[in-house]
């Protein structure tokens, strides 16, 4: 490809956890402005802005001003934290942002204020791969598999907002059917590029785990349900050929949301597989919503967590109002785990 240049690279984000990149590529001015397209950029002024990078290793480093990294272009639409998208076209020096930590890049659409101030970074060029050709996220996926052959159940995670407390409960759970001996896998099928939440799992005895990166998605929320429901099974079938005893599945962001969690919910392949369903909400009207959304899709909750149920007036007033068992994710979880247990144990 002709005008192409070679640019050594300084720090490589965690969305590319699944490419391994030379420390020096080829770039082209020639740019496909679409999600999944993997560009070199430049970081912009750091002072003053949100300039955390999640390495692939799982380190939390610093993204400094002038760092030349690959990123890849693709969606956000996060309320607390930022927003944006991937605009119609792209030339090399144009100034995008970093919307994640992982290495998602886009336009601006929205800024949650107190998160702090979206990093700018220019753009240099495609990169090419081996074959001179514009690397794309989405080549670098699992392969698809058809059919479930077997039933593994699935422990399923959801939130009433960001940050509610799933991913906790969730590692709590991994550390003790880990200590009895069981093999446990962990599925992220909805949110945005971010390693930390797999790492914490798999330091708390998870086996097996993957996310929808996996697939080639640097997040969920591009419109597409056909697409973002086939990776979800794809990973669900594919987690199944390790034979664990149980798969956690964790859901970024809320039922109610732009992530497509609802369309993997409704799906009929998904819910038959469905075991247990845990709940961490911020508040009752929370726990109210989301009680009524699933129901109209079959699908009862089990057990409510995160700040709601951090205090027994809490837990109090979710037995109260909805008849359901709440439990605290800050100490030990006897509740849940004795629910788990009789379910898929005995």
């Amino acid at each position: 490809m002709k005008n192409k240049q070679k640019i050594k690279i300084d720090k490589i984000p965690s969305v590319f956890k699944n490419i391994s990149f030379p420390k020096e590529v080829y770039i082209s001015p020639k740019i496909l402005a679409g999600e999944g397209t993997i560009l070199l950029v430049e970081a912009g002024n750091h002072e003053g802005k949100l300039n955390t990078l999640d390495f692939t290793n799982g380190r939390l480093g610093k993204l400094w001003q002038w760092d030349k990294i690959p990123a890849v272009l693709g969606y956000r639409k996060a309320t607390t934290e930022f927003a944006g998208f991937v605009p119609s076209s792209i030339t090399v020096g144009d100034e995008l942002y970093l919307l994640c930590e992982s290495g998602v890049i886009g336009e601006i659409s929205g800024v949650f204020e107190s998160w702090g101030r979206p990093m700018k970074v220019k753009v240099l060029g495609s990169i090419l791969d081996k074959n001179g050709k514009c690397m794309n996220l989405k080549n670098f996926s699992l392969p698809p598999i058809k059919k479930i052959r077997t039933s593994i159940p699935l422990i399923v995670f959801l939130g009433t907002r960001m940050d509610s407390g799933k991913t906790t409960i969730a590692c709590k759970i991994a550390h003790e059917f880990k200590a009895m001996g069981k093999k446990i896998a962990a599925l992220k099928l909805t949110g945005v590029a971010f390693s930390q939440d797999l790492m914490r799992l798999t330091d708390s005895g998870v086996s097996l785990a993957f996310d929808f990166t996996d697939m080639g998605l640097p997040s969920t929320c591009n419109g597409s349900s056909s697409e973002i429901v086939n990776s979800a099974l794809n990973l669900v079938a594919y987690t199944h050929r390790e034979k664990p005893d149980f798969i956690l599945v964790e859901f970024g962001d809320a039922v109610l949301g732009e992530y497509h969690v609802a369309d993997i919910l409704k799906n009929k392949i998904f819910k038959s597989q469905i075991s247990v369903v845990i709940l961490a909400a911020n508040d009752l009207a929370g726990v109210k919503g989301t009680k009524d959304i699933l129901a109209q899709w079959g699908i009862e909750i089990d057990i409510v967590t995160g700040p709601i149920a951090n205090s027994k007036i809490g837990i109090d007033l979710i037995h109260k109002h909805f008849n359901i068992v709440g439990e605290s994710n800050q100490h030990n979880i006897p509740k849940t785990i004795s629910l788990i247990r009789s379910r898929l144990f005995q």
